[in-house]
């Protein structure tokens, strides 16, 4: 792909001026990276120069540095991120959803108040979909209900595990009307506004760096100016491929973190390693043929027709399955010394666990992989 960035194991391509950027930004994160991690250090300031340099309006109409938008190359910028550190590549992708919700709305004025913000990272945001993506595939109840009134609606409900979050952070959320649940409503919301708090409650094996909270929205106003769609549906088609599309970012970053692993581990037990099942060129052969799908399919995010929409999802479930398949690839390559706490293949084997369950997780996809093939 033209101007993609050169990340661990792939071999550098022509770079144009702002993926360069973006990559000298990206290559800072590997030494905050444990911390990140482990320790819940939040990378704010990293996410704001990433903005400044442009990794964030890659894919929006007004805010592309490559003179077009592009939801490919904010694929590759996240790979890059996420080949570095993949907390940060994961706040990147909230980053970005929270922008492509406001690219594809209807609501015009709230697309000009806060998209140029979130695209230069100023103003810093969440997603929200995870359970109204979950719910609208039958997994999950919705966890947010509205009431009617004058000028919006009042809201209620928790929802958990919400990520990049914080004081006067925004974020996408759904929610059932009361009065009829059939009717969804999409909104964006500031965290801290009356009746919208956050609250942490659970600590993960990996990422805690990501600003992860549950949401409680207790009798919340939201305003008609701050809906994204109202009712759903039609909104959900046209973000949902590029959502999906963009998560593959953090995917091939953990793939290209893996190959490199692969290849430092040879320099001192290549000779043993010939042995393995699964080697770096196999992985990197593998990560080539998934990229150039992938671009094709990031060619048309707005597609709505069947076959594409069951490509977008084999597309994602290759690359949490290439993940899985590399870094266990990469622990073997090692050996005992990637057996340690701390170690980078324990915390690319961590990464790759989360690619593979963050919603839609391997076994959703499936499910709804089988559903569109008429199983």
């Amino acid at each position: 792909m033209d101007g993609s960035l050169a990340t661990p194991g792939r071999a550098a391509a022509p770079q144009l001026p702002v993926m360069e950027a973006i990559a000298a930004e990206a290559g800072g994160l590997g030494a905050l990276a444990h911390a990140i991690d482990k320790d819940a250090l939040y990378p704010e300031a990293q996410l704001r120069a990433l903005g400044a340099a442009g990794a964030f309006g890659l894919h929006l109409a007004a805010h592309s540095r490559l003179g077009r938008p592009s939801l490919a190359h904010a694929i590759e910028a996240m790979a890059a991120i996420s080949a570095a550190c993949m907390s940060s590549g994961f706040c990147a992708w909230c980053q970005d959803s929270a922008a492509w919700y406001l690219e594809q709305t209807e609501n015009a004025a709230l697309r000009a108040r806060l998209q140029p913000a979130i695209a230069e990272a100023s103003l810093l945001a969440g997603t929200g979909l995870s359970n109204p993506v979950k719910a609208l595939s039958g997994l999950e109840a919705f966890r947010l209900r509205g009431q009617r009134v004058a000028g919006g609606y009042i809201v209620s409900g928790i929802l958990p595990w919400v990520s990049n979050l914080g004081a006067g952070h925004w974020m996408g959320a759904v929610f059932e009307d009361a009065a009829d649940p059939a009717h969804r409503v999409m909104a964006f919301v500031e965290i801290g506004q009356p009746g919208v708090a956050i609250r942490q409650n659970a600590h993960f094996v990996a990422l805690e760096g990501t600003a992860t909270y549950s949401v409680l929205f207790r009798r919340a106003f939201i305003a008609d100016d701050a809906l994204l769609a109202d009712p759903l549906e039609a909104m959900m088609a046209r973000i949902r491929p590029g959502f999906i599309l963009l998560q593959t970012g953090m995917g091939l970053g953990v793939i290209d973190a893996a190959v490199a692993l692969m290849h430092e581990a040879d320099a001192t037990q290549g000779p043993s390693n010939t042995h393995l099942p699964l080697r770096s060129d196999d992985v990197a052969a593998q990560a080539a043929a998934l990229r150039a799908r992938i671009a094709e399919l990031a060619g048309t995010p707005c597609e709505t027709a069947r076959e594409y929409t069951r490509a977008v999802l084999q597309a994602r479930l290759a690359v949490s399955e290439l993940a899985l398949d590399a870094t266990r690839a990469a622990a073997l390559h090692w050996g005992a010394c990637g057996y340690l706490e701390g170690s980078a293949v324990d915390r690319r084997l961590r990464e790759a666990w989360f690619v593979a369950i963050i919603t839609p997780s391997i076994r959703h996809l499936r499910q709804e992989i089988a559903a569109l093939s008429g199983h």
